[in-house]
């Protein structure tokens, strides 16, 4: 069964950034440059077998661009160059199909290369370009990911902890209790498979995880933290700071921060697909996302429509690698989106909403920081601007203009904001 999601970005919030939006511009991106940067970036050698002259491949390298990028920065590149060390070589392999239900990817190791491979579908409503599936590639990712965690964490180790969290529940069958132990059936085929399975699920679906027994704590939140350790000790591109896979783990908000989220809550201003994510990191696309609803609910949906332009949508396929279920998603591609955003990003983003609103930017007061002497001129206007208006608050003389917020902090400044206009 075909499922649509739709996600709106404003085209304007992406003009004010300077955002790169793939599928935004009239010029069509270079796919030799994409397969540049991927290899420059991550260390991985990019194939496209077969290659079709008519056929735009940019919508299939975006999905590698965006799902490698879902991992934190240096975290591929470890890998890769631990391989290259070893004289193993990391490729991604773009093969064509002709049938849905072939697009799929998949990860083979080997003494000599690590292969992930993956299979395009020409797009039925552009058809000078493909598609491929996210999920698909995170979900064979997850299984390289997952084998460099067992040379360096040790596979016997992790094995030998994880069976301890099965209380007797063994790997190849499932019978009843089995749902409270593992994620899905597959997951209980083998360990190898549930690392795979929850790596794939923490970067693609976290909602779904952390809201599993209604946000209470069970065993494979605690099989997440068990790996995300894992994943620290393994790795010098993740650290605690980095809350790795944090977004799938129950949460509740600090106390500072309840009595605003409960009344936000109750007037419907967080939606649902936020319900129980509170301390770790925001992303850009979610603040923004965040933003836009609260602005909506607060100036009314044509108003809405009048004030903030939406871009022309585009298409590209996903698939779960298990189901064979196909989604369509409409979307127009930030590279920058799923990057945590900072404070200083939010102050020129308010900045932005404000002036689009009809409000005076220019109606501020200096305020002196004692962190912001890196900042440029034109930048701090935006932090005096949402300082002495109230939205963003400093701790005392600093700002703090480069640090990441998390869900629970942004859902405050949202609150001011909506209070605001």
């Amino acid at each position: 069964m075909m499922k649509i999601k739709i996600v709106l970005i404003i085209s304007l919030l992406i003009c004010f950034f300077s955002i790169q939006a793939y599928g935004a511009t009239e010029e069509p991106v270079n796919a030799d440059k994409l397969i540049d940067a991927l290899e420059s970036t991550y260390g991985i050698k990019v194939t496209i077998q077969d290659k079709d002259g008519n056929i735009n491949y940019n919508d299939c390298l975006i999905v590698l661009d965006k799902g490698l990028s879902r991992f934190p920065d240096g975290l591929i590149k470890e890998i890769t160059d631990y391989y290259a060390k070893k004289e193993i070589s990391t490729n991604i392999i773009v093969n064509k199909t002709e049938k849905i239900s072939d697009l799929f990817s998949e990860y083979v190791m080997s003494d000599s290369s690590a292969n992930i491979y993956i299979n395009t579908l020409q797009n039925n409503l552009y058809r000078n370009s493909c598609v491929a599936s996210e999920e698909g590639f995170i979900y064979e990712t997850g299984h390289f990911i997952s084998d460099y965690i067992f040379e360096i964490y040790g596979y016997d180790k992790l094995k030998s902890e994880f069976e301890k969290l099965n209380s007797g529940y063994n790997y190849g069958t499932w019978t009843e209790g089995y749902e409270n132990i593992f994620l899905n059936k597959h997951a209980a085929s083998s360990f190898k498979e549930e690392v795979a399975n929850l790596i794939w699920y923490t970067e693609i679906h976290p909602d779904k995880l952390r809201n599993i027994n209604d946000g209470n704590f069970t065993i494979i939140h605690k099989k997440i933290e068990l790996l995300s350790n894992a994943a620290e000790q393994s790795f010098s591109s993740v650290t605690k700071e980095t809350n790795l896979w944090n977004e799938a783990l129950p949460q509740k908000p600090d106390e500072w921060a309840r009595e605003t989220i409960e009344k936000m809550e109750t007037a419907s201003l967080i939606p649902d697909e936020y319900e129980g994510i509170y301390r770790s990191y925001i992303t850009k696309k979610d603040f923004y996302n965040l933003t836009f609803s609260i602005i909506e609910k607060k100036i009314g949906k044509e108003s809405f429509s009048n004030t903030f332009g939406i871009v022309e949508k585009e298409e590209y396929t996903s698939l779960d690698p298990l189901k064979g279920e196909a989604y369509v998603n409409i979307d127009v591609y930030d590279a920058d989106e799923d990057n945590y955003i900072t404070r200083l990003e939010i102050a020129k983003f308010f900045g932005y909403v404000s002036n689009k609103l009809n409000k005076d930017i220019s109606d501020y007061k200096t305020v002196e920081f004692d962190d912001i002497s890196s900042v440029s001129e034109s930048e701090r206007l935006f932090i005096y601007y949402v300082s002495s208006n109230g939205l963003l608050k400093g701790n005392g003389t600093s700002f703090k203009p480069f640090k990441n917020c998390t869900y629970q902090e942004s859902y405050l400044m949202l609150m001011r904001l909506y209070n605001f206009l």
